[in-house]
């Protein structure tokens, strides 16, 4: 009697570990069920999943030279440039403005000098300038950066100017740099690209100035992009290094058009369909 009520007892034992045995696989099927489901993700379509909000901009979104330019990239405290030894003068220059950055105090020092990252034998000088009857025009403004003494100090480095007509630069150009800070202000933050339209060739078409040669551009272009606003957008200028009376909106084209004239890919860590339809048009009432 002891000995089937000991085995009696055995088997509901090897039945309570088969039943836990069971509801195990079950609890393992049903969390691998989901895992197996999710189709592999694609390498080449990380890209698309990038959240704009989540960009590291002043890290992630540098433009990309198309073509052997001579590029030397410099990193300041506010701005990072392409510096083109050849002609003496960036290729881009890039920046994202804060709507906080906009009303700092920070005093002009109007101190001109080389930048301490390029070699003196390829950089511009003062005495390139002097007597050229052309401005040292700024391609990341002074005003941008009255947030820190110490960011609008360095935009005083010369690899930061090109030659601009005075008429040009504290004209047109002044009013394309007001009217970004007020675009800052309204988008609550926004990216920047700025520089010359070099030449690829027919360099003897150019002027130039100064010992050192450095060139003096046609044309300039800027970019803009607002990433932050329910509907991102961008927008491009190119402007004659001349004077003119006409308005912002005459000069505004698409950024594919920009990369076309300069060679430069700009914002390339944005998803390609929404980079392909910000740069192939713009909507001046998403500016104006």
């Amino acid at each position: 009697m002891y000995g089937l009520t000991f085995l009696k007892q055995k088997m509901n034992k090897r039945k309570i570990l088969i039943i836990i045995l069971l509801i195990l696989l079950v609890a393992l099927v049903i969390w691998l069920l989901p895992l197996k489901s999710q189709p592999k993700v694609d390498c080449n379509s990380r890209k698309e999943n990038v959240s704009l909000s989540f960009i590291n901009y002043e890290e992630e979104a540098l433009p990309l030279l198309i073509g052997d330019k001579a590029s030397q990239l410099i990193n300041h405290s506010a701005y990072k440039l392409s510096y083109n030894k050849d002609y003496k003068v960036p290729n881009w220059v890039f920046y994202e403005l804060l709507r906080e950055e906009l009303n700092g105090e920070a005093e002009r020092s109007n101190k001109f000098r080389p930048d301490p990252f390029i070699s003196s034998l390829e950089s511009a000088s003062l005495k390139d300038y002097q007597k050229s009857g052309y401005d040292r025009g700024h391609i990341a403004p002074a005003a941008d950066f009255n947030w820190n003494s110490e960011a609008k100090d360095e935009s005083f480095f010369l690899s930061n100017m090109c030659p601009q007509t005075p008429s040009f630069n504290r004209g047109i150009w002044k009013r394309l740099e007001e009217q970004v800070r007020d675009w800052a202000a309204r988008d609550s933050a926004i990216c920047v690209v700025a520089g010359p339209v070099l030449p690829f060739s027919a360099i003897e078409e150019y002027q130039s100035i100064g010992t050192g040669r450095v060139i003096v551009p046609k044309l300039f272009y800027k970019v803009i992009l607002s990433a932050f606003r329910n509907k991102p957008c961008m927008i491009g200028f190119v402007m004659p290094n001349d004077n003119t009376i006409d308005n912002l909106q005459s000069f505004a084209v698409s950024i594919d058009s920009i990369e076309s004239l300069t060679q430069i890919d700009f914002f390339s860590i944005l998803p390609d369909t929404l980079e392909n339809k910000l740069e192939s048009s713009f909507d001046l009432n998403d500016w104006f």
